[in-house]
C-alpha cells in the first residue's frame, strides 16, 4: 500500500476533528445517569425518552413545519432567479449570485440581529410568520446555488427545439427545463431544509415565546438541566440530518453544490 501523503494525513485529522464531537454526544446519550464520556453504563433509555418528551416533540414539530415551508418557499423563489441568472451576462450574473449568497457571508449572529431589527421596525412583533420569513432568507442561497449549478450545463438547444415545434414557454419549462434541472431543485430544497431545521441564530431572535423550534428548546433545557436526554435529542437530530445528506448524495450527488454534477 502506498504511504499516505501529507494531504491525506491532513484530511484524516480534519475528519477526526469534525466527527469526534458527534461521537462524544452520541456516547453521552447512551450513559445511564449523567453526561459522561465514555459512557459508564450503556442504556437506550434516553434515546427512547427523547422521542416521547412532550417539549422536544412539540419543538421538533414546529421545526418541521417551519423547515418544510421555508425550504419550499425559498426553492420556489430560487427557481426563477437561477433561470434568469443563466441568461444574464457573466459579469452581472456573478454580482447577482454574490448578492444572493449574502446571508452566508455575514456572521450569523450579526445577520440575525439586523434581521430582528428590520422585522420589529416593519411589523412590531415576532410570530411564526416572521420566523418563517427569516428562515426563507437564510435558506435561499442553497437552492439558488444548486439550481444555478445544474443550469450551467443545460443545453439551450433543447428548449429551442421544444419551442420550434409549437410548445409554449410554460410547456417548455414543465416538459424540458424542469426535468433537466430537477437534481438541483431537489438538492437545494434538502439543503435548505437542513439549514432551517438546525438554525439557532435566526430562531433565537425571531421565534415567538409560545412556538419555539427544537434548537431553542434544546438551548433553554441546557440553561437549567444537564441530563443525557439532551444529548439523545441532539443525536436524533444529527441522525436525521445525516439521512437527508445521504439522500442528497444518492439522488443528485453532493458535488452539485459546487457546480459539478456527478
Amino acid at each position: 500500500m502506498p504511504l499516505p501523503t501529507g494531504l491525506g494525513i491532513a484530511a484524516f485529522f480534519a475528519f477526526i476533528f469534525v466527527v469526534a464531537p458527534l461521537v462524544v454526544v452520541a456516547g453521552a446519550a447512551l450513559n445511564a445517569e449523567a453526561m459522561f464520556f465514555p459512557p459508564r453504563q450503556l442504556t437506550l433509555h434516553w434515546m427512547v425518552a427523547a422521542l416521547t418528551e412532550g417539549s422536544f416533540v412539540n419543538g421538533a414539530l414546529i421545526s418541521l413545519v417551519v423547515a418544510v415551508a421555508a425550504a419550499s418557499i425559498s426553492t420556489l423563489f430560487a427557481l426563477p432567479v437561477a433561470l434568469q441568472l443563466r441568461k444574464a451576462p457573466p459579469a452581472v450574473a456573478r454580482v447577482l449570485t454574490l448578492s444572493f449568497m449574502g446571508p452566508l457571508l455575514v456572521p450569523s449572529v450579526i445577520f440575525a440581529l439586523s434581521l430582528y431589527s428590520v422585522m420589529i421596525y416593519a411589523f412590531g412583533v415576532t410570530n411564526l410568520f416572521i420566523l418563517m420569513i427569516g428562515h426563507v432568507i437564510i435558506t435561499m442561497p442553497y437552492p439558488v446555488r444548486t439550481i444555478t449549478a445544474v443550469t450551467e450545463h443545460l443545453d439551450p438547444a433543447l428548449e429551442d427545439a421544444a419551442s420550434s415545434v409549437g410548445a409554449t414557454p410554460w410547456r417548455t419549462f414543465v416538459s424540458v427545463t424542469l426535468p433537466l434541472i430537477k437534481p438541483g431543485v431537489i438538492a437545494g430544497f434538502l439543503f435548505a431544509f437542513i439549514t432551517s431545521w438546525n438554525d439557532f441564530s435566526i430562531s433565537v431572535f425571531l421565534t415567538p415565546r409560545e412556538l419555539q423550534p427544537l434548537p431553542i428548546k434544546i438551548y433553554e433545557y441546557l440553561l437549567y438541566q444537564y441530563r443525557p436526554i439532551i444529548a439523545a435529542v441532539s443525536t436524533w437530530s444529527v441522525i436525521g440530518s445525516a439521512i437527508i445528506v445521504l439522500v442528497i448524495d444518492r439522488l443528485v450527488g453532493l458535488n452539485v453544490f459546487t457546480g459539478r454534477r456527478s
